[in-house]
């Protein structure tokens, strides 16, 4: 076997280089950008920008890859692929203004579902832009054939490669103790996932996209896979939905949300298995691939009508939300996709194009996804509140008024909770499942108008640092300030899988008298990992405030000469027995203060919060924050 040549190899990036420049050039980007924020994250103060270009860099390989198929396969000219391409850029450039920046405290998850949708558009748009005028199934399905070939082919290379370099770099730490930079596998890691793997892929391309209906070469392998992998699996995946099925009709037990989500799995898995069959239907001995196909489509009918079922009972008990709106739309489509390939004259580029066409027709507009999920959930929001008498002619009744004069950044609001008795415990949760879903996902501004105060102003002046993503105190200001308690409210028979306590407000002027230095930390913690809760400086040296969770759950002080550790186990151990596991926020201080000592210094913590995981083995998860006082032992 000859092996290609280092000349061989370079003409063909060079080739392929200059026929998808800008798609090549985005992923240029995004990886030098996320090496760019892997290096100096701890350094921006802002680094929304950066994401947003990745973001939108990431959209444009797909993009820019579909504005040249089309060129080549339309043959333009010079001047219409520098068009197209500037047309591509003019929407990522759009695309990117959709994106939050620093300054935004609402909307955090919003932009990236849209991202999410644009981005699988924009792949979709790639299956069929070269065919999208034309009645060439067999191209279609070899060109399809070739991308699906080069994804797998391009994973399977780019994994090798980067185990490889992993395991060389390794190498030379272990044997000739070169110090490697810990993060040089993550920035291999994008660097080969977001640059080779794309040049690679686009390497394998077809020039001629007409000579490809006239192929009848039909991988045996690919047959194989989708024969006797993806067919049995999805038999077994109807059955039980079937079985499933049965039971709903034999106990009258009605169907789980979750189910609306298997179902979709298995329509696009059942879907994805007869478009690779679809060619080998026309061979004599294989004629039952069309009969299969043509019952997978007639089963699937019963099973979309559970999941109409079961997601309307859920839209009718909560409201629509973007997921379910989006369930919808998928059952919608799948419906037509069934009736289409039933009763109609199959063709199956109508799967990714009318696929590409609901994503996009539901992702804007005042019947999109998010205008109509914002809808629903203000009116439900809007209906118990004035239910219950918390929302009189447009505003909040006994808001809470925010004091300012308090120790920033923690505020203290009169009035507080007011409210809370006006509503059970179950509208309780509701309404803050609400708040919670529009802080996710759409912001407050179509409430704003209920309160007598700017709550955004309040949220920026409590924030403690404004440039720090996903804060997570928005949701928790707007309930307070309706007078309710920001908290889920459990039943008796009922255990939180979490417990928080608090810390009893006193007076907001910190004494530090007998210690020398005094930190403020705040900080998120998820299950069982280890995070750096705060660093500083101490005379004139780095230290750091460190969470631990390696045997026991611990808080460590390291300095450049000294290390102090507070073991948390037995005080979270007596704050929940004396509590009987069950969050309380009026702790006494003496409670929530813990004691160190070192070598060098002696420290005193004072926890103000902290969340903790109410099961056998109780650890810190969630928001934890507190004051860690410093002292100097003297000499």
């Amino acid at each position: 076997m000859k092996l290609p040549s280092i000349g061989y190899l370079y003409e063909n990036a060079r080739a392929t280089l200059l026929r998808f420049p800008q798609m090549i050039l985005s992923a240029l980007i995004a990886v030098a950008l996320g090496i760019y924020l892997i290096e100096c994250n701890e350094s921006i103060s802002n680094i929304f920008p950066f994401i947003n270009i990745i973001l939108s860099a990431s959209i444009g390989i797909p993009l820019y890859f579909s504005a040249s198929i089309l060129a080549y396969k339309k043959k333009w000219n010079r001047l219409n692929r520098n068009l197209i391409a500037l047309a591509a850029t003019v929407i990522l450039v759009i695309l990117y203004f959709t994106f939050p920046d620093h300054a935004s405290t609402h909307n955090r998850t919003l932009p990236y579902i849209k991202y999410a949708i644009y981005n699988l558009t924009a792949h979709l748009l790639v299956s069929f832009i070269p065919f999208i005028n034309t009645g060439q199934l067999n191209a279609f399905w070899q060109y399809n054939k070739i991308l699906f070939l080069r994804i797998c082919t391009g994973a399977i290379y780019s994994f090798f490669l980067f185990t490889g370099l992993s395991l060389a770099l390794t190498a030379l730490h272990l044997l000739f103790d070169i110090n490697i930079h810990e993060k040089l596998f993550l920035e291999l890691y994008i660097s080969i996932v977001g640059i080779f793997n794309t040049w690679f892929f686009a390497n394998g391309i077809p020039t001629d996209f007409d000579q490809l209906e006239e192929k009848s070469d039909y991988p045996k392998g690919l047959k194989i896979f989708a024969q006797y992998i993806l067919l049995p699996l999805l038999a077994l995946y109807l059955l039980i939905l079937y079985v499933y099925g049965g039971k709903i009709l034999l106990f009258w037990d009605w169907p789980k949300g979750i189910v609306s989500y298997l179902i979709v799995c298995i329509a696009v898995l059942g879907i994805l298995t007869f478009l690779l069959l679809y060619p080998f239907g026309k061979f004599a001995e294989s004629t039952w691939i069309k009969k299969i196909g043509t019952g997978f489509y007639i089963l699937l009918l019963p099973l979309l009508c559970i999941l109409f079922i079961a997601i309307l009972m859920r839209i009718d008990d909560y409201g629509i939300t973007i997921n379910r709106y989006i369930i919808l739309a998928l059952g919608v489509w799948l419906s037509i996709v069934c009736v289409y390939t039933y009763w109609g004259k199959p063709n199956i580029k109508f799967v990714p194009l009318s696929l590409a066409a609901t994503l996009l027709l539901t992702s804007f507009g005042p019947w999109g996804m998010f205008a109509v999920s914002e809808h629903y959930q203000l009116k439900r929001l809007e209906k118990i509140l004035e239910q219950a008498a918390i929302l009189k002619n447009g505003k909040i009744v006994n808001e809470a008024n925010w004091d300012f004069a308090t120790h920033m950044p923690m505020l203290s609001a009169s009035q507080e909770n007011k409210n809370d008795t006006l509503l059970n415990d179950s509208l309780h949760n509701e309404v803050k499942s609400i708040i919670d879903y529009l802080d996710q996902h759409h912001g407050f501004s179509k409430i704003k108008p209920w309160f007598r105060q700017d709550i955004d102003s309040i949220i920026h002046a409590g924030s403690k640092n404004d440039n720090t993503p996903f804060n997570g105190i928005d949701a928790q200001y707007y309930m307070q300030s309706m007078g309710l308690n920001y908290a889920y409210k459990y039943s008796e028979k009922e255990e939180s899988s979490h417990v928080s306590f608090e810390i009893q407000k006193t007076d907001p002027i910190t004494n530090i008298t007998g210690f020398d230095f005094l930190i403020d930390w705040n900080k998120y913690l998820e299950e069982q990992k280890e995070y750096e809760l705060c660093s500083f400086t101490i005379e004139n040296k780095a230290a750091s405030l460190q969470y631990k969770n390696i045997s026991k759950p611990s808080i460590i002080l390291e300095t450049s000469n000294d290390t102090l550790s507070i073991d948390l186990h037995d005080w979270i151990a007596s704050l929940r027995q004396q509590y009987k596991k069950s969050s309380n926020e009026n702790i006494p201080a003496s409670a929530m203060t813990l004691f160190g000592s070192g070598r060098n210094y002696e420290i005193k913590l004072v926890i103000h919060q902290i969340e903790i995981n109410n099961s056998e083995k109780a650890y810190p998860t969630g928001q934890m924050e507190g004051q860690l006082f410093i002292q100097k032992k003297k000499r």
